[in-house]
């Protein structure tokens, strides 16, 4: 059962590697690329206003660039996120902060996957409940697993320990910032604005874009760093994508409402959704109390124990 276990927690990270469910490990207004100056590309809002000054328009991949600083300035949102990688179903719900590195809490339900009912074994529930903060990634157990890692009820994942349970893709966790999927978008090449659509309630803009590892090479100088396309490469490289299709809706403030990525990788077909809300919001993650924490090697050596 522990070896069975052990699995179901390298399962839910490969997953999380694939969302966006983590942010970017850097200060956005630090190390994004200067934004080129230009009036907001028109929305469904201004549009209904017969006073507003018609803003000239720009190109989307000169718009999504603004869409960029502003979001990354938000520094915080709530996230509504449903996930399918291959056989893998989850839905993720939580704050996350990118202003000093991934900070915030993620609760992703299961019950609608296989996975649900092994990840029960370790968590107590068919969720499994993450806490991010600079210490690391904290998964919250229950259960029978209590007992079996000395009652305790938190593991510890360090950078290292989360990219051995997930083949080497641990920097994916750095990719629930809202910002990312503009950025890989913009890195298409090739942005096409959709039109307007009514998102969550929302009047927004809908973008969208092919990404494939050919484009990123001709994005560099087109609002992403040299450093952000490395990164950008790497997350397809080691998910195995050759292709993925990206879109965002952007509503009247410049900030990113929704994104969807869909395309192809080693664990199969995935497509990840994510709702934001309330730019801004607090976020105030502290690490678990040492004494309350295990570190994620223990689980090897329970599963060595009884395998």
């Amino acid at each position: 059962m522990a070896g069975t276990r052990k699995t179901a927690v390298a399962v839910v990270l490969a997953a999380l590697a694939l969302t966006a469910t983590a942010c970017n490990n850097n200060d956005d207004s630090k190390n994004a690329a200067p934004a080129a100056p230009a009036p907001a590309a028109p929305s469904s809002a201004a549009a209904a206003t017969p006073s507003a000054a018609t803003p000239t328009k720009v190109s989307p991949a000169v718009y999504l660039e603004q869409v960029t600083q502003k979001t990354s300035a938000a520094k915080s949102a709530k996230v509504d996120e449903t996930i399918t990688i291959g056989a893998v179903a989850m839905k993720g719900t939580g704050a996350i902060s990118w202003a000093d590195g991934l900070q915030g809490d993620l609760t992703m339900d299961m019950s609608g996957s296989p996975v649900g009912k092994v990840i029960a074994g370790l968590t107590g529930s068919e969720s499994a409940p993450y806490r991010f903060t600079k210490d690391g990634m904290f998964l919250k157990i229950g259960g029978q697993a209590v007992d079996a890692l000395g009652g305790k009820h938190w593991m510890h994942y360090s950078q290292a320990d989360q990219a051995k349970a997930t083949g080497g893709a641990s920097d994916q966790l750095k990719s629930a910032d809202p910002v990312e999927g503009v950025r890989s978008l913009i890195a298409t090449g090739k942005v096409t604005e959709v039109g307007q659509e009514t998102v969550a309630g929302k009047a927004t803009t809908h973008y969208t874009g092919v990404l494939n590892s050919n484009d990123i090479a001709a994005a560099a100088g087109k609002g992403m760093t040299q450093d952000q396309l490395d990164q950008l490469k790497e997350k397809l490289t080691t998910a195995g994508i050759t292709s993925e299709t990206i879109d965002v809706w952007v509503d009247a403030d410049k900030l990113v409402v929704q994104r969807t990525e869909a395309g192809d990788t080693k664990a199969g077909t995935f497509k990840a959704s994510v709702l934001y809300s309330d730019y801004g919001v607090a976020v105030t993650t502290t690490s678990p109390d040492p004494a309350d924490t295990v570190e994620s090697s223990e689980l090897q050596k329970l599963a060595g124990g009884n395998s």
